[in-house]
C-alpha cells in the first residue's frame, strides 16, 4: 500500500508527481521480476486518473524501468536494464535509502571525473572563472565557520562545478551535472565531524592555489584528496547504518 506521503495533492503538478512516486515505489523494489499493482489500484492510491497513471508508466518504461505486458501487468524489470545514467533515476536512487554499491559508484564515478577536469580546468580556466572560485571559496569557509550543513553542501558542489565548467569540457560538464543531484542527497545524509570540515576547507583552498598556479598535476592530486574525504565519509555512514553490501542486479 502507498503511503500518505505518496499520495498526489490536487494543486502539484500530477504528472511529474505521479511518475516519481511509482519511480521510488520501482526503485525500492527488492525483486526485479516484481510487478506493480493494476491501474485501478494505483488510481485510488495515488489519487489520480488513469490517464496520469498511463503517462508515468509511460515515462518508467522509456527509461528502462518497468515492462508493460497485456496479460501479466506492469513488470519492474532489472536494474541491469535501467538507463543507470538518466539524471532522473540518479536522483530517484538517491532519494530511496542508497544501497552500498550505488554511494560507491557514485563516488567513484566522482573520482574518475573530478581531478581529470581540475587538470584540464588548471590550464584553461579565466581570470573571470578564477575570481568566482575564490568567491565561493569564501563563502564556502563562511558557512563552515557557522555551521551551516545545507549551504555548505550548496556551496561544495557549486565549487566543484565550476572547476569542471573551467576544463571547457562540454561532455565532462554534463557528466558532472548528471550526478550533482544524486551527490546532493547523499551529502546531506552524511554527517562530518569538525576536524574532517577543517580537512575539506583546507583542501578546497589547496585546489584553488593549485588552479591560479596553472599546475595540472597538482590540481588533479588536490581534486582526488577532495573525492577521498568525501568517499571516507560515505563510508562512515555505511559502517553506521550497518548497510548490507548489495551487489548490483
Amino acid at each position: 500500500m502507498a503511503t500518505g506521503s505518496e499520495r498526489i495533492e490536487p494543486q502539484d503538478n500530477l504528472h511529474t508527481r505521479t511518475t516519481r512516486a511509482l519511480a521510488l515505489r520501482v526503485i525500492a523494489a527488492e525483486d526485479g521480476a516484481a510487478i506493480l499493482p493494476n491501474e485501478a489500484q494505483l488510481c485510488r492510491e495515488l489519487g489520480v486518473s488513469r490517464t496520469v497513471v498511463r503517462e508515468s508508466i509511460k515515462v518508467l518504461a522509456n527509461k528502462g524501468l518497468v515492462e508493460v505486458r497485456t496479460r501479466t501487468g506492469t513488470r519492474v524489470r532489472p536494474r541491469s536494464e535501467w538507463r543507470l545514467l538518466d539524471p532522473d533515476i540518479l536522483g530517484w536512487r538517491a532519494q530511496v535509502r542508497p544501497d552500498t554499491a550505488f554511494l560507491r559508484d557514485l563516488c567513484e564515478v566522482r573520482l574518475a571525473l573530478e581531478p581529470t577536469a581540475a587538470g584540464f580546468a588548471a590550464l584553461r580556466a579565466s581570470a573571470a572563472e578564477l575570481a568566482a572560485l575564490e568567491g565561493c571559496l569564501r563563502r564556502y569557509e563562511a558557512a563552515g565557520r557557522q555551521g551551516d550543513k545545507h549551504a555548505l553542501i550548496d556551496l561544495d558542489l557549486e565549487f566543484h562545478r565550476a572547476v569542471v565548467a573551467a576544463s571547457r569540457n562540454s561532455l565532462l560538464l554534463e557528466l558532472s551535472d548528471s550526478i550533482r543531484q544524486p551527490f546532493r542527497h547523499v551529502l546531506s545524509c552524511t554527517s562530518r565531524s569538525a576536524a574532517n570540515l577543517q580537512l575539506g576547507r583546507e583542501a578546497h583552498s589547496d585546489l584553488l592555489a593549485a588552479l591560479e598556479r596553472r599546475d595540472p598535476l597538482a590540481a588533479r592530486a588536490v581534486s582526488e584528496k577532495i573525492v577521498g574525504l568525501a568517499m571516507i565519509a560515505v563510508e562512515q555512514v555505511i559502517r553506521r547504518r550497518g548497510a548490507p553490501r548489495k551487489e548490483p542486479t
